[in-house]
């Protein structure tokens, strides 16, 4: 089957043959998955699975992603997932060959709690405040201390932030420097990671990137989420913006924050330790500019010509 472009226009789409046949991910609305049946959470169970050199998704379940990066001097949890499925997230790092309590650093994206809740319970198992450091941006900080007594649509437990990201000083541990972009849309804080990883056997330096947070719902004017996370037409706006904007960016590996947004959990690799699976130029251009043409889509107002030129999978 040839993976073809959908350009619409008015009612009708014409198909553009540019895609290749290795163009396997892409943005997918969301289907019943863990987030939603967390009762039965051992029914969305995944994998992990080697995304970069020194990069791996142990989540567990198919819907958020957690990263573990070997640094060489330590390891870095970029985002925890659910309370519900630490279970899970523990086991496959053990399993990969490393210890949860080396994790010296834990970078939360957003504040939400499918992101959050497992974040003091591994500082916890990593030695406490001392040896593990929570980051998050400030401007989730607020909304973390905002929200913090909600217990819908889940209660979190209490964590303390150690560190706020600076845009102007890279994360840095081992191999591994990492920069950081705010990023609001999905919440004011968002944060967007950007960095290298060498494969010391090949001499290959790949450049992956992960958004902070392309859920969209909160921008649609006249919902309650976006009442919620008190945001607004202009931080709609800039999500869109800076979506264009990084769609630009040379990214060899794209790291999605869910799975469906870029279809990880219907493509994984038969050998789940092939990293060069997830090596391609089109992810992370697709999926930012698919999202920000969804926001586009909610003021048509202002893109009153919008046309669509990366479709969503149904």
């Amino acid at each position: 089957m040839t993976d073809t472009n959908l350009f619409f226009i008015s009612d009708t789409f014409v198909e553009e043959d540019h895609m290749t046949d290795s163009k396997r991910f892409a943005y997918k609305n969301p289907k019943p998955r863990c987030g939603g049946n967390l009762k039965t959470r051992w029914n969305y169970t995944e994998p992990a699975y080697r995304m970069a050199p020194h990069v791996w998704n142990v989540g567990g379940q198919d819907d958020v992603s957690a990263y573990l990066l070997d640094s060489g001097e330590g390891l870095i949890l970029i985002d925890t997932g659910y309370e519900d499925t630490l279970y899970l997230l523990i086991d496959h790092i053990w399993r990969i060959g490393y210890d949860p309590a080396d994790i010296k650093k834990i970078l939360l994206t957003h504040y939400h709690g499918d992101h959050s809740q497992g974040a003091r319970l591994i500082q916890e198992m990593a030695g406490g405040k001392e040896n593990c450091e929570i980051w998050l941006s400030e401007a989730d900080e607020i909304n973390h201390q905002r929200t913090k007594d909600e217990t819908v649509p889940m209660e979190v437990l209490p964590y303390e932030v150690t560190n706020f990201y600076d845009p102007q000083e890279p994360i840095m541990l081992g191999r591994f420097v990492i920069r950081t972009r705010l990023t609001p849309g999905h919440t004011w804080g968002a944060t967007s990671f950007f960095f290298d990883d060498t494969d010391e056997e090949t001499g290959k330096t790949y450049h992956c990137a992960m958004h902070g947070g392309l859920g969209t719902a909160m921008m649609k004017p006249g919902t309650q989420r976006m009442e919620h996370e008190l945001m607004t037409p202009e931080g709609a706006f800039r999500f869109i913006r800076d979506c264009l904007e990084l769609a630009e960016m040379d990214v060899d590996i794209n790291l999605p924050s869910h799975l469906n947004q870029a279809n990880l959990d219907e493509n994984l690799p038969e050998d789940l330790n092939d990293y060069t699976w997830f090596v391609n130029d089109y992810s992370w251009h697709d999926m930012l500019v698919n999202r920000a043409e969804e926001v586009m889509s909610y003021y048509p107002e202002i893109y009153p010509d919008l046309v669509r030129t990366i479709p969503t999978l149904k």
